[in-house]
């Protein structure tokens, strides 16, 4: 099929390119995206779903299920019935919820397991991981809110307090991982989002904000709105950087933090960045954030796309290692759809018209080099054309970590659903916006 449409081409104005942005994200979403997810992953033998899918869709019965990709499932889930009032997507999110109750959460102690095998649902891994624990809240929040759930909305609220009882850090934030009963083994830091078992990764801290703002939108509470306060003045506190040589200057955050709020890594996450941006801006808004935080984020997609946006070939790469400059050239599905999402957003605090067509640039290649019209979905990686030694390391190192599969603890609904949603939302919104109305005539 001819996945690119006449409408966008070099001489299309800003409007032109909207309206070509959300038909082909409303269109990936209802044709490719969510009919892979609500066919391929759930296994009716045993009632659960799989932990595993590979690039042609088959299931792996013996890969153990991760927490991760279970609720980032029933969130796509809810969000697909939200969008579509498909009762195929309200079925699958009953049935992830119905697996996360029985397999995941701990009747003992509270929140969830990492990991359960999926034939039984045997807990394999039981520590309590932040960045898990934030998407269980965000998970039963959103179903919560379109199924009228109560219980998954009892869930999310007592999970949301047990995050800030016993993993809130005094300073604001949270620490990354803790064991089944909430206590804290040093030694037991480090996983593979966390290699260097640090105190703090900005992916967790990152992501119980959004937690925050999930369960504010399914239930107001006045406890939950002042929460992602303290946690942004937590984030500026610790992970904004200062001027690092190369980069231009403040306007990256760091990726990990020891408890004395040192630096351990000195990439930059150029996905991080941009997924960043307009999450902190959603939560400044909830809570009515005293500072005005706009144009850091605005600056903070500026920068990371003038770091990681690949002018030849199209795209935008995974990291850069502020200490020796080197960039990470693989181009990881999950960046290309935040790249789009913060682009809008930064087009809506400043109205530069050039945010919205590098979305379009993006959007593009995502179309070209990642969605697989055939088997549905989004493939990890696109191809690399670089063949240097270095290129060829990364991608190799990138492909051994996360794998090629279309689902697993790494390869989640998450990223591809809601770009789709958030560009066909927000393309609505900014028609709507006089201020872009006026700046566009």
């Amino acid at each position: 099929m001819d996945t690119l449409d006449s409408r966008c081409d070099g001489n299309a104005g800003v409007d032109e390119v909207l309206d070509w942005l959300a038909s082909r994200a409303d269109f990936m979403f209802r044709s490719n995206i969510l009919p892979f997810w609500v066919t391929h992953l759930f296994d009716p033998e045993v009632q659960r779903f799989f932990g595993y899918v590979d690039v042609e869709g088959n299931g792996d019965p013996d890969r153990p299920v991760s927490a991760i990709l279970l609720c980032r499932m029933l969130w796509a889930f809810s969000v697909g019935f939200e969008e579509t009032q498909d009762d195929v997507c309200l079925q699958q999110a009953r049935n992830a919820f119905q697996m996360l109750c029985r397999d995941f959460i701990d009747p003992l102690f509270g929140g969830v397991y990492y990991t359960v095998r999926h034939f039984d649902g045997q807990p394999l891994v039981m520590q309590k991981r932040t960045f898990a624990q934030a998407f269980c809240i965000i998970a039963c929040a959103r179903y919560a809110r379109v199924a009228a759930d109560e219980r998954a909305m009892r869930e999310a609220t007592k999970l949301f307090y047990h995050m800030h009882r016993y993993a809130g850090l005094d300073q604001g934030g949270f620490t990354d991982i803790l064991q089944r009963d909430w206590s804290d083994d040093r030694e037991e830091h480090v996983w593979w989002m966390n290699p260097l078992g640090c105190t703090c990764i900005f992916n967790s801290q990152l992501h119980m904000l959004e937690a925050g703002i999930e369960l504010e939108q399914a239930g107001p509470s006045a406890d939950v709105r002042r929460l992602p306060g303290r946690q942004l003045d937590f984030l500026f506190d610790w992970f904004v950087l200062p001027e690092v040589d190369g980069l231009g200057g403040m306007g990256h955050l760091g990726i990990c933090m020891s408890a004395r709020k040192v630096p351990l890594d000195m990439s930059v996450s150029i996905g991080n960045e941009l997924e960043a941006a307009y999450l902190i801006r959603r939560a400044a808004e909830l809570c009515a954030y005293p500072v005005d935080v706009s144009p850091f984020c605005a600056t903070l997609v500026r920068k990371a796309m003038e770091l990681g946006f690949d002018k030849e070939h199209g795209g935008v790469f995974f990291s850069c290692d502020s200490s020796s400059n080197v960039v990470n050239r693989c181009k990881v599905w999950w960046v290309q759809a935040e790249a789009v999402v913060a682009l809008l957003d930064a087009y809506e605090v400043t109205g530069d018209s050039s945010f919205v067509m590098q979305a379009a640039e993006i959007w593009r290649f995502i179309e070209t080099w990642l969605v697989d019209w055939h088997s549905g979905e989004w493939r990890s990686s696109a191809p690399n054309p670089y063949t240097d030694p270095v290129s060829v390391a990364q991608q190799t190192q990138r492909d051994r970590r996360t794998g090629t599969g279309k689902a697993s603890a790494y390869k989640c609904p998450y990223h591809t659903v809601r770009v789709c949603v958030e560009v066909s939302n927000r393309v609505a919104r900014l028609r709507r916006n006089p201020f872009l109305c006026q700046a566009r005539n």
